[in-house]
């Protein structure tokens, strides 16, 4: 496929589009190269997010990472362009695939918008985050969050004194719902465990992008006893840490980013998932003239799924828990178990074995 730089600027999707798209060519005029600077051979990327944009401290800021590694690594010109709401995703992504050689879309929410307008732009490569596409010219990649729900689950299952935990999400999308029901099932492994049984409370706020919801949603949780919350909830969980930092006795599970340091001890552990390595390596695939097209699924057996080492709580924990919380991250890595990733499945989940599992 010929680079955008090295070939002439394409036309706009079909008249269906431009309703939305008029109000969006100025915004992008005011970030992007004039029409004229087609001609030159740096690539561009554009990065699209939601209305969660950068600062979320979670998925779009992990993202944006891997696409800063890649922009000095390979002397990019690269910007983001956070939508507003998702009535302007297909004018937005409209627009940064006329001006942009690659175009990163972040959060299934997208997935239809990718579908939408990729196929009126076959020279630009897409690398869409969380969601199927098809396309030869578009890269998905989904991530086995249920892994790193189950790592959470364990921890706040082991943890918990009160024997009751809560969940705040932002809104019940697939990748959300496989991290809660991975948190079940490692709720359900540290049951085993600790012979009694831990009760799971879940709460959504219907948005990634609310957080004073998130902060009621977590002192609704604190009223009604719990005591370990995880969050999955993008930009929502920002009022999520800000009750357990004002909270005594309540400690917080965060995702997608190492956070642990924001509240040194009461942040129990974050997973980790790794958007940023798949945005770069996509990126440097394309640099290097090895694109791969096609749905990509990664986990911990790849490396992109995993739990913080818990710098600053591991004293909360007896050695017996952590050894615990140590060897599910091997069998996960090992690939050996599987993880429900939908409500359905958790009943029938048999927790691993985690004392035969050996370093």
């Amino acid at each position: 496929m010929p680079l955008k730089g090295m070939t002439s600027c394409k036309a706009l999707p079909p008249g269906r589009f431009f309703s939305r798209v008029f109000a969006a060519v100025v915004f992008f005029l005011m970030l992007l190269p004039p029409p004229a600077a087609c001609a030159a051979k740096t690539m561009k990327v554009v990065v699209l997010t939601d209305a969660s944009g950068l600062g979320d401290k979670g998925f779009n800021d992990v993202s944006w990472k891997g696409v800063q590694r890649a922009q000095a690594d390979f002397h990019l010109k690269a910007q983001f362009v956070q939508s507003r709401e998702q009535a302007d995703y297909v004018a937005n992504l409209s627009m940064a695939s006329k001006f942009a050689d690659i175009v990163v879309t972040l959060g299934y929410l997208y997935t239809d918008a990718v579908r939408q307008v990729a196929p009126y732009f076959p020279d630009t490569f897409f690398i869409h985050i969380e969601g199927e596409v098809s396309g030869d010219h578009v890269a998905s990649y989904d991530f086995k969050s249920e892994e790193g729900g189950f790592l959470a689950g364990l921890a706040a299952g082991l943890f918990t004194k009160k024997r009751r935990v809560g969940v705040v999400t932002g809104m019940d999308i697939p990748p959300v719902e496989a991290y809660v029901s991975g948190f079940r099932a490692g709720v359900k492994t540290a049951e085993k465990y600790r012979n009694e049984p831990v009760e799971i409370i879940i709460v959504s706020a219907g948005s990634f992008n609310d957080p004073v919801k998130g902060k009621s949603l977590a002192q609704a949780l604190v009223a009604r006893g719990v005591d370990v919350i995880f969050r999955a909830a993008g930009n929502t969980g920002v009022g999520v840490n800000e009750t357990v930092r004002n909270t005594e006795g309540v400690y917080l599970i965060a995702e997608d980013l190492d956070q642990d340091a924001d509240i040194p001890g009461k942040i129990l552990a974050s997973t980790l998932k790794r958007m940023d390595v798949a945005v770069y390596d996509a990126i440097r695939d394309i640099v290097q003239g090895n694109f791969k097209s096609g749905h990509h699924w990664l986990g911990a057996a790849e490396g992109a799924m995993d739990i913080t080492d818990m710098e600053y709580s591991k004293h909360l924990f007896s050695s017996n828990d952590l050894l615990l919380i140590r060897n599910a991250r091997r069998v996960l890595k090992d690939g050996s178990r599987g993880i429900p990733k939908r409500h359905n499945e958790v009943d029938g989940f048999q927790p691993p074995d985690l004392k035969a599992a050996t370093d």
